[in-house]
């Protein structure tokens, strides 16, 4: 799958260790070497890697001021998140997400 003519999907494996590997054209295209730190976030099944930085840390207080402000919660958030991969998957593979 692509988004804006970048490849977004992929697939690797968890190692017997628990290592992953982040293929190396995602390396390069986001320009992160192997000693960027990341930040790992689990939405419901899902589990979303960020770098962790100084935008990511000013992003995420913009964030949370903004989902208070809204009365947005994170389960909201979560809850948001379901219906876009179900979306998803129905639009890629023509099925119902069984998770």
């Amino acid at each position: 799958m692509e988004y804006a003519g970048n490849k977004v999907l992929s697939l690797t494996q968890l190692s017997e260790d628990g290592q992953i590997t982040i293929p190396a054209e995602y390396r390069r295209a986001l320009a992160r070497s192997g000693h960027t730190s990341l930040v790992l976030v689990q939405v419901g099944d899902a589990l979303v890697l960020a770098p962790y930085d100084e935008p990511l840390t000013a992003a995420t207080s913009r964030l949370e001021a903004h989902m208070h402000s809204a009365g947005v919660t994170v389960d909201d958030l979560i809850d948001a998140a379901a219906e876009a991969r179900a979306d998803i998957v129905r639009e890629e593979f023509g099925a119902e997400d069984e998770t």
